[in-house]
């Protein structure tokens, strides 16, 4: 299996035209079929530019039907079904055997999907109709272990000295705690902390930045 987000931007898509028009962000938290539900949040908090991405989508020759129900003076909540000549992002997605896990953001004129695909050849599917269909196809993650936790590739030591770490501030900004204090209530030297805290650091770099699947398919 193998987990990716992917930003995807098009031409003339009406999610994606709304987004670089107006500073708004869409939050899409089920779809079935042509039609979704979501909220739309305005990123200036002006109520008038929520009104204002209201009458585009219900002007829009994508959009069949639009209904806002509920509003709060920062977000409306909307339900919408569009009307495309085209595959959409989300059919793509689905025709190629993967899926889209909810939620999917819009903004800035970018479509961001978390992906799961079975396979590599659904993934690489995935790739192929994206490409062909939609102007910007940016990989943001990849992963061939969409499940797996940082108990699984860290030791027990390592996990434990970070999760204190963590827990006590010290990757807080400034840090709340000191690798001594951290070595103290662990009942070890400063050294040994910052030993296991650098190890297990630099692994998840290698698991999360440098993820192998990257070279695999040439990015």
């Amino acid at each position: 299996m193998i987990r990716s987000k992917i930003a995807i931007s098009t031409t003339h898509y009406y999610s994606c035209e709304v987004t670089k028009k107006l500073p708004v962000r869409i939050t899409v938290l089920t779809v079935k079929g042509p039609e979704g539900l979501g909220f739309a949040e305005a990123l200036d908090k002006k109520k008038e530019t929520l009104d204002e991405y209201v009458k585009l989508m219900k002007k829009s020759n994508q959009i069949s039907k639009f209904r806002v129900t509920h509003k709060t003076p920062t977000m409306y909540w909307n339900k919408s079904k569009h009307k495309l000549d085209f595959p959409s992002i989300n059919d793509s997605i689905l025709e190629s055997g993967s899926m889209t896990i909810l939620p999917i953001i819009i903004e800035n004129g970018i479509q961001y999907h978390n992906i799961l695909s079975p396979s590599s050849e659904s993934f690489r599917k995935l790739l192929t109709y994206l490409k062909e269909r939609f102007a910007g196809v940016d990989i943001r993650a990849l992963s061939s272990k969409p499940t797996e936790t940082l108990q699984d590739f860290l030791t027990d030591k390592q996990y434990e000295t970070l999760m204190l770490a963590h827990r006590k501030g010290y990757y807080r900004i400034p840090r709340k705690i000191t690798l001594e204090e951290i070595g103290e209530e662990l009942g070890v030297k400063r050294v040994a902390c910052q030993e296991r805290i650098r190890r297990a650091e630099q692994k998840i770099i290698d698991k999360y930045v440098k993820d192998s699947l990257f070279s695999d398919y040439g990015f």
